[in-house]
């Protein structure tokens, strides 16, 4: 499905915000080797003194990719988007059958999270948050490695536990703090009626609690520290309280229309949620997650962008948590289901009554949901690519011309010269496709450089304003590029970009319908001739 979202195109270009920044992240540990944890901003951020901390395992391993294999930066990013569907679905069975689920649970769990709208594919298109969904997709592995080792506390199950944890950690700072309140609800539901066990659990944590700070200490003090940097985020809250709880047991956001069979499976398995077995504690996490969910969609109070903070106050990752607990309800919802027609198929023949019933619901469910919305799911993804029917190709925050001006760079610019470039055009991805340093290479303006603001804001006033060209001279500019298309349908160039045609200091050296390359006529800093 995510390949014919693409157009089968491995290289096709993510559009929107986040993926120019793991893009550029990638290709810059791949070609400097600098594998620290505030490499993956020095794109962007490469004047601020402490840099900008961001885990880096998603980036470690699709630089490696990047080196070994050739690929375009896209096609990395790519080759690890289409797996993550299968990848929460598998890592959801695994945990089902840890906790003595049944295999027809297990399987129909499956079916589901890859029909699942909102547990990946809306984060896929949107953003796209490619590595909280990395994050979300093996989270269910944490509550595997903690219970095999509450269970048997030894070096085998120590070390894959602190594993699972650290790995959570350097996928995503937010990943791992989810990951403990996705298990929460298993300790509540191992401890009841057995108290006992808190602190014999607590004392057998110690020790790979420790072991996992110590390894992740780096990335614990640059998660502190960003946290007292970053402003706190407050989506708007639009949804009435009615609708956001429909919007959860239904499994819509933001599609038109709920997912009336994901929805149905759901309701049964809630009805018949005391058959969950070893797995009655998802509900705690469908409840728990659920509840913010429905805090920050519905209420705006200052209060609720605190608590959320973690997660951005997003209500699109907060759905996507969510939906994490449910599928499996609804996975257990058919698994009822097939019992029902298991029992009837019984009545006519016996031996072959288990595989009559899983082949007959799996049929009806596929060709309800219209196989497995295929066609709904492919289309939200398609927006990321810019790839929806009747979709302009020259109206693209990346488009096809845009990355032939990119590859014009690559014959004109010298090594430490940099590129003026627009923050809010497709031109942040310069660096990611063709190895070009822009002066700008993300559309986040935060925590910006005089010398950069002072060119994103001036630059028109060279021949006039001294501080514009000793922001030249700094930088090291001698050519400039602009687009047409814009991030989040933005529709306004930044102010030192604006009306460049005819100025003295810049020769138009290159046009297409989408770019248009200037050359600075005078030695970056050098006043204009008369």
């Amino acid at each position: 499905m995510l390949m014919a979202a693409m157009r089968w195109d491995m290289n096709s270009i993510p559009q929107d915000w986040d993926a120019a920044y793991h893009a550029n992240g990638i290709r810059y540990i791949a070609e400097t080797g600098e594998g620290s944890l505030y490499a993956t901003g020095k794109v962007n951020w490469y004047e601020l003194k402490d840099g900008v901390f961001y885990p880096n395992a998603y980036h470690l391993v699709g630089a490696l990719v990047f080196k070994l294999t050739g690929a375009a930066v896209p096609a990395v990013l790519n080759a690890n988007t289409v797996l993550l569907p299968g990848l929460l679905a598998l890592a959801l069975v695994a945990m089902i059958r840890h906790f003595n689920g049944r295999a027809v649970t297990a399987g129909f769990t499956a079916l589901v999270t890859v029909a699942c709208t909102s547990a990946t594919y809306d984060n896929l298109w949107r953003g796209p948050l490619l590595t909280f969904t990395l994050g979300i997709a093996v989270m269910p592995v944490l509550a595997i490695a903690m219970d095999a080792y509450l269970k048997r506390s030894a070096l085998d199950t120590g070390v894959f536990f602190g594993g699972v944890a650290v790995g959570l950690l350097a996928i995503h700072s937010s990943t791992l703090f989810g990951g403990i309140l996705f298990v929460l609800p298993m300790f509540i539901q191992r401890w009841w009626g057995n108290l006992k066990l808190i602190w014999r659990d607590a004392l057998k944590l110690i020790v790979p609690a420790v072991v996992a700070v110590v390894v992740t200490l780096p990335h614990l003090l640059g998660a502190l520290a960003v946290g007292g940097k970053i402003a706190i985020v407050d989506w708007p809250s639009t949804f009435p309280v009615s609708q956001s709880i429909g919007s959860l047991l239904t499994f819509q956001h933001v599609i038109a229309l709920p997912q009336y069979w994901l929805a149905l499976a759901l309701w049964i398995g809630l009805i018949f949620a005391s058959r969950l077995g070893d797995l009655r504690w998802l509900l705690g996490s469908a409840a728990f997650f659920g509840g913010v969910w429905v805090l920050t969609a519905s209420y705006s109070q200052p209060w609720v962008a605190r608590v959320t903070s973690p997660w951005w106050n997003d209500q699109w990752r907060l759905i996507a948590l969510a939906c994490v607990p449910l599928v499996v309800v609804a996975g257990h919802g058919l698994a009822q289901v097939y019992d029902f027609v298991k029992a009837g198929a019984a009545r006519l023949s016996a031996g072959p009554a288990p595989y009559i019933a899983g082949g007959v619901v799996v049929a009806v469910f596929a060709f309800l949901s219209q196989g497995l919305y295929f066609g709904l799911n492919k289309g939200q993804v398609e927006q990321g690519y810019a790839n929806q029917p009747g979709a302009d190709r020259h109206n693209m925050v990346v488009s096809p011309d845009e990355v032939l001006a990119f590859q014009e760079l690559t014959k004109l610019v010298k090594p430490g010269e940099k590129v003026l470039n627009d923050r809010r055009d497709g031109t942040v991805w310069m660096y990611a496709l063709a190895g070009v340093q822009p002066v700008v290479g993300h559309y986040d303006g935060s925590a910006e450089s005089p010398s950069v603001h002072v060119l994103q804001s001036e630059f028109n006033d060279y021949a006039s304003d001294s501080a514009v060209r000793d922001a030249v001279k700094h930088l090291n500019v001698r050519y400039v590029i602009v687009d047409t298309g814009y991030v989040h349908g933005g529709k306004e160039r930044v102010a030192g970009l604006r009306n460049l045609d005819g100025k003295p200091f810049v020769q138009k050296i290159y046009s297409n319908q989408d770019s248009t390359i200037y050359k600075l006529v005078p030695e970056p800093g050098a006043p204009v001739s008369p």
